[in-house]
């Protein structure tokens, strides 16, 4: 039996942290591709599992405002996103909070993969953005809180006390 292949964001901060620990019991059990932005860290690395790394743009910082930048990584990530999941065989699209990530549950739905989203530990009493756009669009098929006080508010989110 083959080892699921598993399509999953790196674009830094404390998202890496998160994804790192998410993935490290799969490491010897699936196969990573990973869409990175320049923070996002190197697959391989400290507790990350090896997997294959594709680029994607950075979205704007609260340094450096940009929507043009946010509109233009957005649209790249949507667009790599379904190229990988139309030539390879994907099967599941998992992602932790952050704003590229609403891009790839958007071409995962449409192309028809499973998609699991997990909603940031630091989210405690309400959804990020990208966790209340892709719950209120039903973009993921599991759609995981960390904290019970979040799966109260939002019943068809289950209690992942993943990390």
């Amino acid at each position: 039996m083959s080892r699921p292949t598993f399509l999953v964001p790196l674009v830094g901060g404390g998202f890496a942290l998160e994804t790192s620990i998410l993935l490290a019991p799969l490491r010897d059990r699936a196969n990573f591709i990973y869409l990175t932005t320049m923070f996002g860290g190197v697959p391989g690395k400290g507790s990350l599992p090896a997997g294959e790394k594709r680029d994607i743009p950075q979205c704007s910082t609260v340094t450096r405002k940009s929507s043009f930048a946010d509109v233009r990584a957005l649209a790249t990530t949507f667009t790599v996103t379904a190229k990988l999941i139309l030539r390879r065989p994907i099967d599941a699209v998992i992602g932790i909070g952050a704003s590229h990530v609403f891009p790839m549950m958007l071409a995962g739905r449409i192309l028809r993969k499973k998609t699991i989203f997990i909603e940031t530990i630091t989210r405690a009493d309400r959804l990020s953005n990208t966790g209340w756009l892709v719950y209120h669009l039903r973009l993921a098929d599991q759609f995981f809180v960390q904290w019970p006080e979040l799966q109260r508010k939002y019943p068809r989110a289950s209690l992942g006390t993943i990390l």
